[in-house]
Order: structure tokens, then C-alpha cells, then sequence
């Protein structure tokens, strides 16, 4: 490697303490200027023919939102390039293709250990910043490749002579960022101090273009102009030298990959092709004359090459029948989607850091087990590929897969590396045993039964997933635009976290059987086509049940069709079937089966919805608890008096409307009371229970009609107008502890006597026939006749 003898009197390039803007030899703003105008929140791109960058994507490249000096090139959709003595910034901008802007969120910035180190005199100045969340894949920005121009995956090369873009600042916030021409002059690669130069006979670094991206730029293997980035501003002498931060290099390309892989996202490394398959005279891989080679040339290996439908003829199917090492596969487009590979045999062939690319529409078929000998990036292209067999090494490599078309593996995947996809369709439909993570980026991940069988994880962070199960023990996390739909039945799995409030983000399918959740956590929804038990609870976000529910809650919204829980201590519940419920202290309950029990209830609000009872073992609400018995009722087992039970309906009547906060209630009574129509709850001590239930002013049995039982209760109780404590059956209706004239009043206006049924919903046959005028006559005389009695009594 060549060493840069120019190290002393350098500078790391700080913040400015000037407006100086990237020196550009001969700047002219049509040249060199990224924007025509409108710099930093309304930019338009400088579509001019002088352009310099004009053959290429810049969306790539974002700016602190808040110092528009400040840019920063992303290597994968979340991560980007950082110069450690000038540090990233909370917040970045991006211009997206339809000319919008788009801002993510700073989440960390973590050294490589690598960059330039002014010969151990500062720190290695690489770093990676991480956003909180993917930019999407709608913003169009480009992924930028690293240029690989070495002459094997473990010997680095000299860049000496590779043309440079290099990106810096204007003058200040307002005026767009510059773009000049470099050339590569000099390579430093001693330990971790790895760096390139380039003279100033073009650009000149000035303070505050630390940090900024550089590139090569790059005409791909099927003709079209890329940028390739390869690196970051890092040091000037201000006159003589410029100083790069380098990516072009084994250990940092492995040091960004341990940055990035946690996240799902391999560093993109693309290279120039060193041979074209031929394809003529042999199809076996490793025979020279496959390849166009003659001796002493032996077959490629550790090599970029190029296959191309078109040239290769018949020659498509290539025999893998001795042990292949390529370091990146491309396939060029041919026009046709007839024109594809296969590659058979009983060997394996390996694939490097450089991946695969598929230009063309044809698709790409790999029989023979194909090996990752380093984490890497694959793009399918529209064409898509099959895999029969794939092992991700022991190293714990990441494939992550891009490109419009379908990447289907049939067979095993094995290893301990992971599977993560960014573009838009990947199918797992064998039975596979890789250890690491899954992420799904973008698009949809199909997985059939044991397909998952051993990730470690699963990450949906946009895109869906769609499976039949996965590893028990993986814990599955759903971000807010990701969705999850899972249809094995009797699950038992891990942790689930959902953040995507869209109805059933996450989904299981299964109508039979019960899935079992060691936890679900997040503001995201839930739905279950059967039986859930979740261990940990529901504590947040909405969770819908279509069979039993066994979980305690504390959060959330919950609805399910029968409900076992030992305590339900918050959220918002709602149950069409049966629920038990050990204690219920807060929140909200809503019942709407017939047979629901709840043991004890101390605070909370319950509702009962329909008219059915709900078993209460102990209530004791204080003053914070509300029952709303709605048009049914309540039977409180044990524990509760008289005047408790008289204060509880007072806190609830609050003062007549029957719309307390606390206490019992109903909520149909309030509105028929709202109406002008007398309705309260009425109360009844059942062998030492309490029951409280929906009932009208008169009706001293509850039963649902105002009769001749009801007058007789009144009459046979010895303390009307005394004061003489007095319940619902011996007419008290107003909850004072008396049975007097005011009781009176309340029972005639409410008009009910022999006039049939009340309650809502009462069958038509037992409904009363509406009285004539005689009638009438007989039952209002009954009721007078009832208070002239009393009177008579007193």
C-alpha cells in the first residue's frame, strides 16, 4: 500500500469560523452548484447541461436541518457518513425525487475505528449515524455502492488515479452545496489509520466541509452512470493537500457492516468486471475456456464478472461442478425475459462481499447451494432469482435483498447469518434452520411452515410479512408502517411488539386454536381470528379476540369474545361472551355476555351491556369506581350493607340525572330520564346479596312490571312517613332511607301500574294492550287507592 508522506501541518476540517465554501478551482455555479436555487427548503435541482453532476443521483446525499452547511452521504436507507471530529446532527433533511423533503431523526453516531488519524494523532476520524427509522423507499433516493477496486477481498489496493467528486458547503446556509473534480493521489492503509488524498489543483477543503461525502463516479455493468461513494472529508493543509476518510478498504467495509447488519442493511459493494462468460466450448464453471480464457489464465476467482444472456447463447447453464469463489455476480440485461441462468451441480459456489445483481427480466436459477463468504447486498432486478440451497456462513453474514422482482428460496437456508429484504417480494417456502435475524425493509416476505424455524428475530419495520409460523422463542417486532399476518394454528410464540395502529396490523389467522404470546407491547393492533392467551398481558395499544382471551390487562383497548383475567388494572375492555375476572381495579369493562363474574372490583368503570347480570364477588369502589348497569343488573355476592349500597346509588343519581362519575348507575336510565321518562336502578338484598338492576319507580320486586305485588310490599311495611329505615322493596325510590310521600310522588309519575312490562326489549305478547279510558280510570285509582291507604296508615 502506498503511504502519504505529506501528514504533518494537516488540519481536521472543524466548523467554519468563516464563510468559506469548498474552494472549486475555476467555480462557476451552472458547473458546480447542486442547486439552481431555493437552498436549503425549497431547493431545485440544477438540471443544467454544464451541470457536472448532472448524469447522476445526489438524492443520496442529506443536510443538517438547521445548518444547511452540514451534509451527509447515506450508505443504506437509515445510515450515513459521519466525520467524528465535526459529529452528525439531530435531525436531516433529503430532497426527494418528486422534489419534496423528507427529515429523519438522529438516533446515534458510532465510530468505525478506521478513517484518517493524522498519523495516531487524533482519532480515527469514520463514523456511522443512524437514523430512528428507515427513510422509505417512495423518496427514491439512490443506494449508493462502495467502488471495490482491489485485487482480492483480503489485499487492498491503491486508489491512485480513481477520478473524485467531492462534495462541500457554500458560502453559508442559503446557497447551495458545491460539487468539484479530484483525482486520487495517494493511499494510506496503516492499521486504522486508512485514508486517501487528493492535491488541490481542483478543490481545496475549507473548514466545514467535514464530513461531506466524496465519489467515484462509476459507469456500471450494464452501461448505466452510478455514483460510487468512498468516503468523507477529513483534512486540509489549505493549500497543497485534501484528505479523505476511506471506505475503499476490507476491515472498514467489515467495520461499517458490524454498524449496520444489527439494523438489517448490508454496505453495497460493487466492482468492475475482470471476465465475461463465454459459455461456448464449456458451461463448467471452472474451466477457463467457460469463460473465454486461454492458458495459462486460469478459471476467475475472488473476481467481479459479468454473464450475459445474449452473448452467452446456449451456453446459459452452468455446470457447478467443481468449488467456485466470485466476489459479485452481474447479469446484464438482454432485452428479453427468456434469457436467463441456471447454475447446477453438486459444488458450491460462493459469493463475496460484491453479492449479485440482476439487470435483466429473466430470471436467475441457482439449483446448486449457493454460500455467502461475506455479508452483502443483492439486487434481483425485475427478473428476480431462485435459490435451492443457501448458507449464510458461520460468521453470521447478512443477505439483504433488493430489486423489483421475486427472490424465491425453495430449499434450506442455513447458518448463522440473516435474511433481511428491502425491495419488493422474497418467498421462503423450504424448511430452514439459519440463527439470525429476519428484517423486512420494504415489500412483502412470504414464509412458509418452518421457513422461520430458527431466526433469532424478526423485524417488520415497513412492508408485510406473511406466515405460517416462525421460532417459538423469536421475539417479532412490527413497526408503525410494518404489518404481520401469521396463520399457523396453536402457536405458542415469543415477545410481539407492535407499533402500527392500522387495523390488525398484526394478524393471526388461525379460527382454531389458541395462540400463546409470552408478551405483546406496543400502541399497534392486534387482532386474533380465534383464542389468544398473552402471559405478559395486554398493556397497550388494541388487541381484538374473536374466540377466548386469557391475559391480565393493564392498558390498551381489548375486545374479545370471552375473557379469562386474573386482573384487569387498566385500558378499555370489551367482552361479547362470557368473562371471569379475578380483580378489576381500573379502567374501563364492558359486558355484554350472559354469565360474566367478576370476583372482586375496587375501581374502574364496568359497564353491562344488555340485559343479563354480572356476579360481583366483593364491590368495593370508594369513590372513584362506577358501575353502569345500563338495562341490566349487578349482584354484589358479598360484603355490602344497606347504607353502602344506598350511598352507591346516591353517588351514581347525582342528584337525578343519574350521570355520576361514580357510584351505580345506568346510562339508559339517564337518557330515559334526560327524555322526561322516570326510570332508576333498584336495589334488593337476595339472601345477602345485592342486587342492583334496572327498574322503574313502583316496582318494589324488580321484576319488570309496576302490579298488585308491588302495592302489597309498600302496604306491608310498617314505617311509611316514619322514620323507619326503609329499602327499594318497602318503597323507598329515592335512595333517602325513608318510605314517604316523596316515594309516592315517584311512583305515580312514573305511570307503570298494570300497565304490562317496561323494561326495553320486553316480548310483544307480554306487553300490555294500551288500557281504554276505563281502564285508565281502574289504574290510577289503584295507585290513589294505594296512597290513600298509606295515608290512612300514618
Amino acid at each position: 500500500c502506498l503511504m502519504l508522506a505529506v501528514v504533518v501541518g494537516l488540519t481536521l476540517v472543524p466548523a467554519p469560523r468563516r464563510a468559506a465554501a469548498l474552494d472549486v478551482i475555476g467555480y462557476s455555479a451552472a458547473v458546480n452548484d447542486r442547486f439552481a436555487s431555493g437552498y436549503p427548503s425549497a431547493p431545485v435541482t440544477n438540471t443544467g447541461t454544464a451541470f457536472i453532476g448532472r448524469s447522476y443521483s445526489w438524492l443520496g446525499v442529506g443536510w443538517a436541518n438547521g445548518d444547511a452547511t452540514k451534509s451527509f452521504g447515506f450508505i443504506t436507507p437509515r445510515h450515513y457518513l459521519v466525520a467524528r471530529h465535526y459529529g452528525g446532527w439531530p435531525t436531516i433533511r433529503v430532497l426527494a425525487a418528486d422534489g419534496s423533503l423528507a427529515t429523519g431523526t438522529q438516533a446515534s453516531v458510532t465510530d468505525t475505528g478506521f478513517g484518517f488519524s493524522n498519523s495516531g494523532t487524533a482519532p480515527a476520524d469514520l463514523s456511522i449515524g443512524e437514523l430512528t427509522a428507515s427513510l422509505p423507499s417512495q423518496l427514491g433516493l439512490p443506494r449508493y455502492g462502495v467502488l471495490d477496486a482491489n485485487t482480492s477481498s483480503t489485499n487492498n489496493s491503491t486508489y491512485n488515479g480513481q477520478p473524485l467528486l467531492v462534495y462541500g458547503r457554500g458560502p453559508d446556509g442559503t446557497q447551495s452545496p458545491r460539487i468539484g473534480s479530484a483525482s486520487v493521489n495517494g493511499t494510506t492503509l496503516s492499521g486504522t489509520n486508512i485514508y486517501i488524498s487528493s492535491n488541490t489543483a481542483g478543490v481545496i477543503l475549507q473548514p466545514g466541509d467535514s464530513g461531506s461525502p466524496d465519489f467515484i463516479p462509476w459507469t456500471n455493468p450494464n452501461g448505466q452512470a452510478e455514483l460510487t461513494i468512498i468516503g468523507n472529508n477529513a483534512a486540509s493543509d489549505f493549500s497543497t493537500i485534501n484528505v479523505y476518510n476511506f471506505l475503499g478498504n476490507a476491515s472498514v467495509m467489515g467495520a461499517v457492516n458490524r454498524l449496520t447488519n444489527p439494523d438489517g442493511y448490508a454496505l453495497r459493494v460493487v466492482g468492475n468486471p475482470t471476465n465475461t462468460w463465454v459459455g461456448t466450448s464449456s458451461t463448467s464453471i471452472g474451466n477457463r475456456a467457460a469463460w473465454g480464457l486461454s492458458p495459462p489464465l486460469p478459471a476467475p476467482s475472488d473476481k467481479y464478472v459479468l454473464l450475459s444472456g445474449t452473448s452467452a447463447g446456449s451456453g446459459r447453464a452452468v455446470a457447478v461442478d467443481t468449488a467456485a469463489n466470485l466476489r459479485g455476480v452481474y447479469f446484464k440485461s438482454t432485452g428479453s425475459g427468456t434469457l436467463g441462468f441456471t447454475f447446477s451441480g453438486a459444488s458450491t459456489l460462493t459469493l463475496g462481499r460484491g453479492g449479485l445483481t440482476n439487470y435483466d427480466t429473466s430470471r436467475q436459477v441457482f439449483t446448486a447451494t449457493l454460500a455467502l463468504a461475506a455479508s452483502q447486498y443483492w439486487n434481483v432486478g425485475p427478473g428476480g432469482v431462485s435459490v435451492a440451497t443457501l448458507d449464510t456462513g458461520t460468521a453470521g453474514h447478512l443477505l439483504e435483498i433488493d430489486g423489483s422482482g421475486t427472490a424465491h428460496f425453495t430449499g434450506a437456508i442455513s447458518g448463522s447469518g440473516g435474511i433481511a429484504l428491502t425491495g419488493r417480494w422474497a418467498e421462503l417456502s423450504g424448511s430452514t434452520t439459519y440463527t439470525g435475524g429476519t428484517w423486512v425493509h420494504e415489500g412483502v416476505l412470504t414464509a412458509a411452515a418452518g421457513a422461520l424455524a430458527g431466526t433469532s428475530q424478526i423485524a417488520v419495520d415497513a412492508g408485510s410479512l406473511v406466515a405460517a409460523d416462525y421460532n417459538p422463542v423469536a421475539p417479532l417486532r412490527v413497526g408503525a408502517i410494518g404489518t404481520a399476518t401469521v396463520s399457523g394454528s396453536g402457536l405458542g410464540l415469543g415477545s410481539v411488539t407492535n407499533a402500527n395502529p392500522a387495523v390488525a396490523a398484526v394478524h393471526f389467522t388461525a379460527t382454531s386454536g389458541t395462540i400463546t404470546l409470552a408478551a405483546l407491547t406496543g400502541a399497534g393492533s392486534t387482532r386474533f381470528a380465534g383464542g389468544a392467551a398473552i402471559s405478559g398481558g395486554v398493556v397497550s395499544g388494541s388487541v381484538a379476540v374473536a374466540g377466548r382471551l386469557t391475559a391480565p390487562i393493564s392498558g390498551g383497548s381489548v375486545s374479545a369474545g370471552s375473557l379469562a383475567s386474573g386482573t384487569i388494572a387498566g385500558g378499555a375492555t370489551a367482552v361479547a361472551g362470557v368473562a371471569t375476572v379475578g380483580t378489576f381495579s381500573s379502567g374501563t369493562l364492558t359486558l355484554a355476555g350472559v354469565g360474566s363474574s367478576i370476583a372482586s372490583m375496587t375501581g374502574g368503570r364496568l359497564s353491562v351491556s344488555g340485559d343479563h347480570d354480572v356476579s360481583i364477588g366483593t364491590l368495593a369502589i370508594g369513590g372513584g369506581g362506577l358501575v353502569d348497569i345500563g338495562a341490566g343488573s349487578v349482584t354484589v355476592l358479598a360484603g355490602l350493607t344497606d347504607a353502602a349500597a344506598r350511598s352507591l346509588l346516591l353517588a351514581g343519581m347525582n342528584g337525578g340525572g343519574w350521570n355520576g362519575s361514580s357510584g351505580v348507575t345506568s346510562s339508559l336510565v339517564a337518557a330515559q330520564v334526560a327524555g322526561s321518562e322516570p326510570r332508576a336502578v333498584g336495589w334488593l338484598d337476595v339472601g345477602g346479596s345485592t342486587l342492583f338492576t334496572y327498574a322503574a319507580p313502583g316496582d318494589t320486586n324488580v321484576d319488570g312490571v309496576v302490579d298488585l305485588l308491588d302495592t302489597s310490599n309498600v302496604l306491608s311495611f310498617a314505617g311509611y312517613d316514619l322514620p323507619v329505615a326503609a329499602t327499594w322493596l318497602d318503597g323507598d325510590f329515592n335512595y333517602d332511607g325513608l318510605a314517604d310521600i316523596l316515594d309516592t310522588a315517584a311512583f305515580l309519575s312514573a305511570d307503570l301500574y298494570d300497565a304490562g312490562p317496561y323494561r326495553p326489549g320486553a316480548p310483544l305478547d307480554a306487553v300490555a294492550a294500551v288500557p281504554e279510558p276505563a281502564s285508565l280510570a281502574a289504574a290510577s285509582g289503584a295507585a290513589l287507592g294505594l296512597l290513600a291507604a298509606l295515608l290512612r296508615r300514618r
